[in-house]
């Protein structure tokens, strides 16, 4: 006699897994839990995508590449120097590789990011005939030592390891300040020789390579056992700008890892975007009494300084001016109803402290300036 055959076509399964609400969610966590493993898969598939393609990209790239403007001006529009490129020479027009320069035709105008996040570049040197350099063109360099303008250019200057715009022969607006300029000066109060001009920059950087341990113990605000030094024996600097500046540029001292103060004198009226962006061991904020633009994000990150007094001469404070700042209040010299009549404020431009979450720093009003 033959088995009985069971048939199941119309049959309902007495139990279903499926209908359990426990089994469903756990399976449905399941079901999500792969389509977020495949979604990272693909995020990262595509970062290394990208990051392979940029890398040929840049590999496919000229050293160096230049355009003719409408005027017949020769520009630096990119500069895609490597390891073996410390030096930029922004003189006259070269070939890709940035050699065999031609003297008959002068590098006129630096164009907006034309040297951007260059981690290997040491030195610039600015050729007699540059006349305009944008105030964003060397951006983020931030193992940059040291600039320099070649004699006889009616329109840079170089002082004090700052450079700066000139009118009439005098300095008007500062322009750029190396990031690593701090290094620089501590390297040459150590013995590494004067960085009065490009010819000095292979001899520098062959001192700092036999002296870097010495240098690197005297730069570190840690002692060789790890503890933090005596405020006294940090090592910083601070800038004296001369009478005639008017304008602190637009990322001027970004990045200025050991600037302590600025002596921002009467006369100055304007602090461009970004001016001091991450100068976060500057302690001193002195703003003049003829300041009236705050760009934005002008003093971000500047997390050292513990007093902040705007003067009534204010007009425009840019977004995010003081983000990070470490005042605890803000002082203002006007009333708050001249502050709303005749200022023009940016989104979130004072300062907020981390306590248990982000919060707004007090805003006093019709402040009196504290003593120097």
């Amino acid at each position: 006699m033959e088995p009985t055959k069971t048939d199941f076509t119309d049959k309902t399964l007495l139990y279903d897994p499926m209908f359990d609400p426990k089994m469903k969610a756990s399976a449905a966590k399941r079901a999500k839990n792969t389509k977020m493993k495949m979604l990272f898969v693909i995020v990262i598939l595509s970062f290394i995508g990208l990051s392979l393609y940029f890398s040929f990209t840049s590999l496919a790239q000229d050293k160096f590449e230049f355009r003719t403007l409408d005027d017949g001006r020769i520009q630096l529009y990119q500069f895609n120097g490597g390891e073996n490129d410390p030096v930029l020479m922004i003189d006259s027009l070269r070939d890709e590789n940035g050699e065999n320069p031609d003297p008959s035709q002068p590098v006129s105008v630096v164009r907006k990011w034309a040297v951007t996040g260059n981690e290997y570049l040491r030195f610039i040197h600015i050729g007699k005939d540059v006349e305009e350099i944008d105030g964003k063109s060397f951006y983020s360099c931030k193992k940059l030592f040291g600039i320099f303008v070649e004699e006889g250019n009616e329109h840079y200057a170089v002082l004090d390891g700052i450079l700066y715009e000139l009118e009439d022969g005098k300095p008007v607006r500062a322009v750029f300040c190396p990031a690593r300029h701090a290094y620089a000066l501590l390297a040459v109060e150590l013995g590494a020789p004067e960085l009065s001009s490009v010819d000095a920059a292979e001899a520098f950087l062959d001192y700092i390579d036999e002296h870097s341990e010495e240098i690197d113990a005297a730069y570190s605000d840690q002692d060789a056992d790890g503890e933090n030094k005596p405020e006294a024996e940090r090592f910083r600097f601070s800038v004296d700008f001369p009478d005639t500046v008017t304008v602190i540029g637009e990322l001027c001292f970004a990045y200025c890892e050991r600037l302590e103060y600025a002596q921002l004198h009467e006369g100055i009226t304007d602090i461009e975007t970004m001016g001091f962006f991450r100068c976060e061991q500057m302690t001193k904020l002195d703003l003049p009494s003829t300041l009236v633009t705050i760009g934005s994000d002008a003093f971000s990150y500047s997390k050292s300084v513990d007093y902040v007094f705007i003067p009534k001469s204010v007009t425009k404070i840019g977004h995010h001016a003081f983000f990070g700042s470490g005042a605890p209040e803000i002082h203002m010299e006007a009333s708050e109803a001249e502050i709303k009549a005749n200022v023009k404020l940016g989104n979130s431009w004072s300062p907020r402290i981390k306590k248990m979450f982000y919060v707004k720093v007090p805003i006093l009003y019709s402040q009196v300036k504290e003593a120097a």
